[in-house]
């Protein structure tokens, strides 16, 4: 659906890039946002909306093997070694439920979600953990790309039962900014990162959760499926028809042994424009209304044996903006997506001893970060794009070259 970064940059010498393209068996469809992981975990990501991928693996580990997963269909394994590149990967849908687990459907479906919400903290690391994350972002307006982001982020994960929050430092960053003088409206996201660390559910469950907001939603049962042959229950909730304030609705998927979260998909209730425009504009001139039209998200959890660990998340927000005395409102898509591609921190280049910590509160649009290393992107698995910045980059800095100027490495 979108329009970033990262193709196939220059490999080290101690890295290899695998690509990929994982499809239905059946019908050969593409199928996006596949998780496709390396078997030590040392690696990890998911397909992009064409079912592709690529991934990093050392070039010492030649027996590496490549998990992929995705909900409703049986999980495969796949030996590395002597296979084709680009490899084409394809799922069987599952058709049968594990014969060695009966489940029943549960009277009241919201003690699954309470039940969930209780052993929330015995999900993920029990301990502060490290993880190297991929992340990008970008801001559209209609057919235009306002600004674009992406970055390599070490990610201090707090287990679920501290009341600590998680934080994020930029490793490496690059941006591409497209704001005219003569814009009227100059729309920008806020919080960078932490727009998808937070809605991490196990991690933050006060964000759709909290204890007055249990007692507004109505919890069904939607029937059973499986992620990575785990069998999960599929808790579908909405808000009651008398509640006004707006809430969410959506999918939990919640696993059958354990209770635990293994995926989430919800929207925001949007129908009151003042009430959900004032929970996300921050800042706008007086003569013009900025409303939500649409406001998705989606997060990831990757099993390692009985766990489930956070391993991506989106966000997706559609604006419309109408000033005073024009007759054309104007449409902006903000978009971000993080996947986590590194369950313990690698091995750091020279230059990013000095680890920016990121604020909630940034604009990365804003910042004065721009261009990095290049060499350094090759080592890290990156999500295959749909659309590249590379044009975008490359052009910039041959201005750069032009006006006599050094391309800064981490200004």
């Amino acid at each position: 659906m979108f329009f970033l970064s990262l193709s196939a940059l220059a490999q080290t010498s101690s890295i290899k890039e695998i690509t990929g393209r994982i499809i239905d068996q059946s019908t050969r469809e593409p199928l996006a946002l596949a998780s496709v992981r390396l078997s030590n975990d040392q690696g990890a990501t998911v397909t992009n909306k064409d079912g592709r991928f690529s991934i990093k693996i050392p070039v010492n580990n030649p027996s590496q093997e490549l998990l992929v997963s995705f909900m409703g269909y049986e999980s495969a394994r796949l030996a590395i070694n002597n296979q084709p590149d680009p490899l084409l990967i394809s799922l069987i849908p599952s058709t049968t439920i594990l014969k060695e687990v009966t489940v029943s459907v549960p009277q009241d479906p919201s003690s699954l979600v309470l039940e969930m919400l209780k052993n929330r903290q015995h999900q993920g690391a029990q301990q502060k953990s490290q993880v190297i994350a991929f992340f990008r972002e970008a801001v559209r307006k209609k057919s235009k790309n306002l600004s674009l982001a992406e970055a390599i982020i070490e990610v201090d994960k707090q287990p679920n039962n501290s009341e600590k929050n998680d934080v994020a430092r930029l490793i490496q960053f690059r941006k591409s900014t497209n704001y005219k003088p003569n814009d009227t409206l100059a729309v920008k996201l806020q919080g960078g990162p932490y727009n998808t660390l937070f809605i991490d559910i196990a991690k933050y469950p006060d964000i759709v959760f909290d204890s007055q907001a249990l007692q507004a939603y109505r919890f069904t049962h939607a029937g059973f499926t499986q992620i990575d042959q785990k069998l999960v229950h599929i808790v579908h909730f909405e808000q009651k028809q008398n509640v006004i304030t707006p809430l969410y609705r959506g999918e939990l998927y919640i696993t059958t042994q354990g209770n635990h979260l293994a995926k989430a998909i919800f929207e925001m209730n949007v129908t009151n424009q003042e009430a959900a425009a004032a929970l996300f504009v921050r800042k706008k001139p007086a003569r013009v209304k900025l409303w939500p039209t649409s406001v998705k998200y989606q997060v990831d959890y990757s099993p390692q044996e009985d766990n489930w660990n956070f391993q991506y998340s989106k966000m997706e927000m559609n604006f419309t903006a109408k000033w005073k005395n024009r007759w054309f409102n104007t449409s902006y898509q903000i978009w971000a997506e993080m996947a986590v591609t590194d369950q313990k921190t690698p091995s750091l280049t020279p230059n990013v001893n000095n680890l920016n910590t990121i604020k909630p509160s940034v604009v990365l649009s804003e910042s004065i970060k721009g261009f990095g290393n290049p060499d350094f992107w090759g080592e890290y698995t990156v999500i295959e794009p749909d659309q590249s910045i590379e044009e975008a980059i490359e052009r910039i800095i041959r201005q750069l070259n032009r006006w006599g100027r050094k391309t800064p490495q981490n200004e």
